[in-house]
């Protein structure tokens, strides 16, 4: 399954939410990093102006494509293809979506896997497979 960008955060906080800790866990080996997550981490971290947390979340962030160095998914065609008609789609029925958000759920989509996220109302427009680990 694909991890959305709200999950891994979950993971970064001081007490996360034990229910998100356990599903990881148990789902450790089969879930795959997004590099577009990646971009949304990136600039979460960029944006932090006290040294100590940007190292703190530096240490995370590394220890996440430590993780899933062999399982991170890159944009292709087949998520552009799906991209291109989910976003023509939704904004004909006036229900824009965040483009990394809609590029995330296409390329779950286009993977063939669902999509776990605490995001459901944007998401589930997008006909993904979602997975609320929250609720998991």
């Amino acid at each position: 399954m694909l991890i959305d960008t709200n999950v891994w955060s979950e993971l970064a906080r001081p007490k996360p939410d034990q229910r998100v800790l356990d599903f990881m866990a148990e789902n450790d080996r089969t879930c795959f990093l997004s590099t577009i997550v990646l971009s949304e981490i990136e600039y979460g971290i960029a944006k932090v102006s006290d040294p100590a947390h940007r190292r703190r979340l530096l240490t995370w962030f590394d220890a996440i494509h430590a993780r899933c160095e062999d399982r991170i998914l890159e944009p292709d065609q087949a998520t552009a293809a799906i991209w291109g008609k989910l976003k023509a789609s939704l904004e004909a029925q006036g229900q824009v979506i965040a483009d990394m958000d809609l590029l995330i759920a296409s390329q779950a989509i286009a993977a063939g896997v669902p999509l776990a996220t605490r995001n459901v109302g944007h998401m589930e427009r997008t006909g993904v497979l979602i997975i609320n680990p929250w609720e998991a």
